[in-house]
């Protein structure tokens, strides 16, 4: 690969598996990169560039830094629930005149032996759950404000890492494990614990698909919420390809 001319340095907002190939093509082009990881990763090996961890405060603090990082363009491979980071970006690089780029994978395509109800939000799939379900979801520790009012009898919520805290309610069960599962070890997971539904998050790609894979199998219901929209009228690539190609094809 040819050795890239651009100036200035290009920010990729990670947190989606694709920011690790996007930050590898552009370091093999020798391209200035930085990364932004809002959280720690698990699973994965760590971004062979400059990391700023943690998350931006508010958009003065995002816009100074990257000023001073001399940031010339963003490619948004940040986790697709992660809405907040990119429409502040977003918002950011359109007032500044900095091209931005949203990375955004395919989500799951439901077929006839899938049993999915679709919701806009977690807080609306938690008012759907039968008052004697056992649900099983992956939505993380963070989102476990959005199940105060669960009406089931039981919700195991996997944790890939040390547990953050106790949960706050006593239907709440922590399963741990650390990625990837199969779908053999999710349809005897699920079988153990008796699950008789699943919350999850439609992040789309096959990384994490055997749960739903299992879900299928076993003929559970799963209550899929909805990834946020994009942030509007911007560019929007679904692969690494086209994020490397939107990089060349990027003005200096």
């Amino acid at each position: 690969m040819r050795p890239m001319k651009h100036s200035g340095t290009t920010l990729v907002l990670a947190g989606a598996r694709e920011a690790h190939g996007i930050v590898a093509g552009l370091a093999e082009s020798g391209a200035r990169v930085i990364a932004s990881l809002p959280e720690p990763e698990r699973g994965v090996p760590p971004l062979p560039v400059p990391v700023r961890p943690g998350r931006f405060s508010d958009a003065d603090e995002m816009r100074a830094w990257m000023a001073a990082q001399e940031v010339r363009r963003v490619i948004d491979a940040s986790h697709s629930f992660d809405d907040d980071i990119s429409n502040l970006a977003a918002e950011i690089c359109s007032t500044g005149g900095i091209p931005y780029l949203r990375v955004l994978r395919d989500g799951w395509a439901q077929t006839s032996a899938d049993r999915w109800t679709r919701f806009p939000t977690i807080s609306e799939a938690v008012r759907a759950v039968p008052q004697d379900a056992r649900i099983f979801s992956n939505t993380g520790f963070g989102s476990l404000r959005h199940y105060a009012a669960f009406p089931g009898q039981r919700l195991f919520l996997r944790q890939t890492g040390q547990a953050e805290a106790t949960p706050p309610w006593p239907f709440v069960t922590i399963v741990p494990g650390q990625p990837p599962f199969s779908e053999a070890q999710e349809c005897g997971l699920f079988k153990e614990l008796a699950v008789t539904g699943l919350i999850c998050r439609d992040v789309g790609g096959p990384a994490s698909f055997s749960k739903l894979a299992a879900a299928r199998a076993l003929e559970l219901p799963v209550l899929m919420i909805n990834r946020p929209a994009p942030p509007p009228d911007l560019p929007l690539a679904r692969t690494v390809q086209e994020a490397l190609a939107w990089q060349t094809a990027c003005p200096t």
